[in-house]
């Protein structure tokens, strides 16, 4: 009887789809018709499986605007639901793993109702809400190593297109915000890419993420024109981050390159000094000079932000429980009551910032959620035999700890697709937790 239910609800989909078109066809114009049928055919076929929902959302999104890729990703997650209601009869049961990311969501919740400004919070709140949705999209659609392996391959092409955007932005000349340099202490400085970012801190955030995981296909693959590939896309990418010239971008990509050898092969550690030394040799002037310039405190933008985190400390202190609210806006709006001299929309400091607009407990569960799915992952994940799921998880942990480095001086849960490729990040680690509890589960 459920299994006539289900086949009725089916077929209404068809007829539904099919008496849309028809209505467009009489009384609109052709072209309606033609641009109808293509996003009823791209619509049927996320309905067929969703997983080339997710494969064209993680390659199209660094490059569409934020409410297109939110409106996407939500119609990811209604289809997801809609896929869950009729074909599938299986429970959504979180592990112990996803309670942290279930805790920090209410704790979202609760800051956005508690906020000082609940429509200020609104933005962020459903930024965040459709990235949670999204981890849960993944989580219980993709189930084989082999469309992982489809899904990451895609996203790795995807941020090889927008480094390429970069690296012809430099070739072209591209005008520097007097905002991303202090000219006195950096003269020689002429280009920071930024690519579809607007910002080369926010670029270099994206790549932090996204070197680690070519690195990883290049690494794992066994035939030499992959290895030959995904090295070249590795090279792209890293030649992009080098050029946003962010120190807080080189900071958080030395630190995961660090945490990838540490996870894969330890033997590595020794050539960290070789390679060093050449990079010091080799690097033009203009480079090292930027490097130097990382603990020179009169540095205009190093100054700046020891200022911001000095009052978003006072800030912590005057709302320790429940923070001023989630979200950017209620921090601006706070802030710029502490001092009027500094116009802000976040304290350059990841942790700052969630403790600001969440209180401690935000803070707290944020680190939680970081800690449960660092230890869980490297227990479960990480062993000498070098397999894919292996190496894939060092590839994520290591995006991941590279990107929460540079969170110590910005704020990496900031700008829309940032925050999704945070959470897309998080989200392959639950899946290859499954995945890998699915190989070892007695047959």
């Amino acid at each position: 009887m459920v299994v006539d239910a289900l086949k009725k609800k089916e077929a209404l989909l068809p007829l539904a789809l099919g008496l849309i078109l028809s209505m467009i066809y009489l009384f609109l114009p052709i072209q309606y018709l033609v641009f109808a049928s293509a996003g009823l055919i791209g619509l049927m076929s996320l309905l067929y499986n969703i997983n080339i929902g997710i494969m064209v959302g993680l390659f199209i999104y660094p490059f569409i605007p934020d409410t297109g890729i939110i409106y996407y990703f939500i119609l990811l997650v209604l289809i997801f639901i809609f896929h869950h209601f009729f074909k599938s009869n299986s429970d959504l049961e979180p592990n112990k793993v996803e309670i942290p990311i279930i805790i920090y969501g209410i704790l979202i919740v609760i800051g956005t109702i508690t906020s000082i400004n609940p429509t200020g919070s609104f933005r962020d709140f459903t930024i965040h809400m459709v990235s949670l949705a999204l981890v849960i999209v993944m989580v219980n659609s993709i189930k084989t190593k082999e469309e992982l392996n489809r899904i990451i391959t895609l996203l790795v092409f995807s941020a090889t297109i927008v480094a390429l955007i970069g690296l012809y932005q430099y070739v072209a000349g591209v005008e520097i915000d007097a905002a991303w340099i202090d000219v006195e202490n950096n003269p020689d400085i002429k280009a920071r890419v930024f690519s579809v970012f607007g910002n080369p801190n926010v670029l270099a955030e994206y790549l932090i993420m996204m070197i680690p995981l070519s690195i990883s296909l290049m690494w794992y693959s066994k035939k030499i024109y992959k290895k030959v590939l995904f090295l070249g896309t590795s090279l792209i990418l890293i030649l992009a981050i080098v050029l946003t010239m962010s120190r807080g971008g080189w900071l958080g990509f030395a630190f995961s390159a660090l945490v990838f050898i540490l996870l894969v092969d330890r033997r590595f550690l020794l050539s960290i000094i070789p390679i060093t030394l050449a990079g010091v040799y080799l690097l033009p002037q203009t480079y090292l000079n930027r490097i130097l310039s990382i603990g020179n405190f009169n540095d205009s933008s190093n100054a700046y932000r020891l200022k911001m985190w000095e009052i978003t400390m006072e800030i912590i202190g005057d709302f320790p429980l429940a923070g001023v609210g989630f979200g950017h806006l209620p921090f601006k709006q706070t802030f710029e009551t502490y001092i009027r001299t500094m116009p802000t929309y976040h304290a350059h400091n990841t942790f700052l910032e969630i403790a600001a607009e969440l209180g401690i407990p935000g803070l707290i569960a944020f680190l939680l959620i970081i800690f449960v799915v660092f230890k869980y992952s490297i227990k479960e994940l990480i062993s000498k035999d070098h397999t894919y799921i292996t190496i894939i998880s060092a590839g994520v942990l290591s995006g991941l700890a590279g990107v929460l480095a540079h969170g110590a001086v910005e704020n990496v849960l900031y700008l829309t697709r940032i925050i999704f490729s945070f959470w897309i990040m998080i989200g392959f680690l639950l899946v290859l937790l499954r995945l890998n509890k699915k190989v070892n589960e007695p047959s």
